[in-house]
């Protein structure tokens, strides 16, 4: 049996053949100009690709630069915050405390005029008028005290610290400033001052400070003193006054705190007779005059 033979068009032939037909030559003719000019190009990429790295790299670095300037948190700290006044967090600075002996400043010592004027002063614009976005954006409008000319009522934490301190401070001194007070008075007065012990020990640890307090002899003692020099890293308190004195509500005018279900706030300004606050009740209608 005869061995059958396949027969395949070839896949090349050779440009030294001599059967090319016309059409065959133009393709060549077409095929040189067509690598010739890919040829110029790669030239022309090869000669520009030095230049286009040397301006584009710069450029990218740049953007990258942006991208991750603007995608992470704003610095300051209080950053992680969303409150109005977080801006105040950004400017911060180095302060050491005269702390030597006993305690002295305007704020401590022995009960008199000129101290309580100066904790009046100090709390005169812990009530504040919180804007509706805010509360909204926390799921509060429901809940929070709507202000009868706009925004709703709140205060910044620090106002609500200061208040503490204030009020233990009276309560070291409560012949002078509770007089009469009765038993059932003074058990709410006690119970305020474990929350605001509280208070005050959650936000020492939450800020966690951590500047460096050292030891020192005293002259004729075998017990170690304390030195209190160390500087505190601290944001500028006249910043956070100015921001909350231009938010500033007075809490105290007639009918302006009104619960829309059970009616007026039941209170009168801070001294007068009936004032609600007068020995310290445990409510948090921070009356800059209240005790």
């Amino acid at each position: 049996m005869a061995e059958k033979v396949e027969e395949y068009a070839p896949l090349y032939t050779s440009r030294s053949s001599g059967d090319k037909s016309e059409s065959d030559y133009d393709e060549d003719v077409e095929m040189k100009a067509l690598v010739q000019q890919r040829s110029r190009h790669s030239t022309r990429w090869q000669r520009a690709r030095p230049w286009a790295l040397h301006l584009g790299l710069p450029l990218l670095y740049t953007a990258v630069f942006l991208g991750f300037l603007y995608s992470r948190p704003a610095a300051g700290t209080f950053s992680l915050l969303d409150s109005p006044a977080k801006y105040i967090g950004e400017t911060t600075h180095a302060e050491a405390f005269p702390l030597e002996g006993l305690a002295k400043g305007p704020y401590t010592g022995v009960p008199r005029k000129e101290l309580d004027d100066n904790w009046r002063d100090l709390l005169q614009y812990n009530n504040i008028r919180i804007p509706d976005d805010w509360i909204e954006r926390f799921g509060r409008v429901e809940t929070a005290v709507k202000l009868p000319d706009g925004g709703y009522l709140g205060m910044l934490t620090v106002y609500h610290e200061i208040h503490c301190v204030k009020r233990l401070y009276q309560s070291l001194h409560r012949e002078h400033y509770m007089p009469n007070i009765t038993a059932e008075e003074l058990e709410t007065n006690i119970n305020h001052d474990l929350h605001c012990l509280e208070v005050l020990r959650m936000g020492a640890m939450c800020r966690g400070d951590v500047s460096i307090i050292t030891h020192r002899w005293k002259e004729g003692s075998v017990k170690p003193n304390v030195e209190q020099r160390a500087p505190h890293q601290c944001v500028d308190w006249n910043a956070v006054e100015g921001f909350a004195r231009e938010r500033s509500v007075d809490i105290w005018k007639e009918g302006y705190i009104r619960n829309p279900k059970t009616g007026v706030y039941p209170y009168a300004p801070p001294g007068s007779a009936g004032a609600s606050d007068s020995h310290m009740g445990h409510d948090h209608m921070h009356g800059a005059g209240a005790m």
